[in-house]
C-alpha cells in the first residue's frame, strides 16, 4: 500500500475529508524510519489521524518519536516534519465523528458503534488514539 500510495498523485487535503498519506516515524525498538499508509483528516485547518486502539505500533512508534514526516504534505507535495499530539475530550470525539463514517469500514476493536452521538464518542476517547499533527 505505501508503494502505491507514492505512486500516485497526492490527493489535496479537503476540510472534513480524511485523505490517504504516507507517514515515516522512526522505530521505537528498531531506530529504522518505517513508513506506513494511513488516512489525515484535515479538520479547521488542523490535521488529525485516528485509531481504534492505542496499542498499534504505529500510535505506539508516533507516541514514542515524538515527530514525524509526511509524505508529499506541504505546498508542491514537499514533506513536512510534524509533531504528533495525542488529543481527547471533545477535540479527539469530533475528529472521530467527522472521521468514522468515511473510514469505509469499522474496525472491531472500536469500542462504539459509527454513528455514536458526540457524547458517547467522548466517553470512549481514553480507549482510542486521535493524533494531531502539529507542524514541528
Amino acid at each position: 500500500m505505501v508503494e502505491q500510495l507514492r505512486a500516485r498523485d497526492p490527493e489535496p487535503y479537503q476540510d472534513r475529508r480524511p485523505v490517504a498519506r504516507v507517514i515515516n516515524v522512526v522505530g521505537r525498538r528498531s531506530g529504522a524510519s518505517r513508513p506506513f499508509p494511513v488516512n489525515v483528516t484535515a479538520i479547521d485547518g488542523r490535521l488529525y489521524v485516528c485509531s481504534a486502539t492505542r496499542a498499534r505500533d504505529w500510535v505506539r512508534n508516533l507516541l514514542a518519536a515524538g515527530q514525524c514526516r509526511v509524505e508529499r504534505d506541504g505546498p508542491d507535495a514537499c514533506d513536512t516534519e510534524r509533531r504528533p499530539v495525542l488529543v481527547d475530550g471533545h477535540e479527539a470525539a469530533a475528529a472521530l465523528a467527522i472521521y468514522l463514517p468515511q473510514a469505509g469500514y469499522r474496525d472491531p476493536l472500536l469500542p462504539f458503534e459509527l454513528d455514536a452521538s458526540l457524547d458517547e464518542i467522548e466517553r470512549h476517547v481514553d480507549q482510542v488514539a486521535v493524533l494531531r499533527l502539529d507542524l514541528h
